[in-house]
């Protein structure tokens, strides 16, 4: 199962990275995770075999952030005349009505139409557990951020965990997984953190530093750790050395480029 990550950075998009997204082809359906700005990637030529023949595209949203639902905004441009399932965590998961959070994002005027006149767009939200979609087994759990956060377990295949801070229950959740696309604000040698504001502190609590999620990765004993959701204050020339670091804890450990296409194979 290739993964094709559209979207690797966090809060705002920055240079040739954009807010989180990404995409699994299927053999008839396309299974989209967040739709952070890089679900535009999706109009680029070399993406467009996600697109073509799937004869459905379901996009599952791990929590309600800007960041990670803006791309709500592009489905009508992204995908015309696709039928389109959202799934957003479930109420007893997040305490928030998911289909009036997304009509909500949906909806003049801030889109030019609301979500109930998008006649192919429906929401189905998804359960803390075992949800069966489009063939899958899609697990779903709970993650602690500054609002509650849902990862993804797509058989065991893929696991995604983004915006959280590390969890040591993670570990059994992502177990066995072939790939885990995890979060990695940053890393605790990293010198320029002595630099990072006041008002910021509070952030980089709810989110993880990348050698405690190393050492998640190899409790879990998955085959591929990507960091993702980097953090865009950071700046690029801090990413490798971060990787780099967490190697020292998992060595299959990596940092790649949007749009680039992985498979749950190790590439260290």
């Amino acid at each position: 199962m290739d993964v094709t990550l559209l979207g690797t950075m966090g809060w705002m998009p920055r240079g040739t990275r954009e807010t989180t997204c990404f995409a699994v082809r299927t053999d008839s359906d396309l299974l989209l995770f967040d739709a952070g700005t890089g679900l535009r990637r999706l109009l680029d030529p070399e993406h467009a075999y996600l697109v073509e023949g799937a004869a459905e595209v379901h996009l599952f949203l791990s929590h309600y952030h800007l960041d990670h639902v803006c791309g709500l905004a592009y489905l009508s441009g992204v995908l015309p005349g696709r039928d389109v399932v959202i799934h957003p965590p479930g109420e007893a998961l997040t305490g928030v009505d998911p289909l009036a959070a997304v009509a909500g994002l949906v909806r003049r005027p801030y889109n030019p139409v609301d979500l109930i006149e998008m006649r192919r767009v429906r929401v189905e939200p998804t359960r803390e557990g075992e949800n069966d979609v489009a063939g899958h087994v899609v697990r779903v759990r709970p993650q602690q951020h500054t609002d509650t956060s849902v990862s993804f377990r797509l058989d065991d295949e893929l696991v995604v965990a983004t915006d959280t801070q590390v969890d040591p229950a993670a570990a059994d959740f992502a177990a066995g997984a072939a790939l885990w696309l995890h979060e990695a604000w940053y890393w605790a040698a990293d010198p320029g953190l002595a630099a990072v504001p006041e008002e910021l502190r509070p952030g980089y609590a709810a989110h993880s530093e990348a050698t405690a999620v190393a050492g998640l990765a190899a409790e879990a004993g998955v085959g591929r750790l990507i960091f993702v959701h980097l953090n865009p204050l950071a700046g690029e020339d801090s990413f490798l050395p971060m990787r780099d670091a967490a190697r020292g804890v998992f060595p299959h450990t990596d940092i790649v480029d949007d749009g680039t296409a992985v498979s749950p194979s190790p590439s260290v």
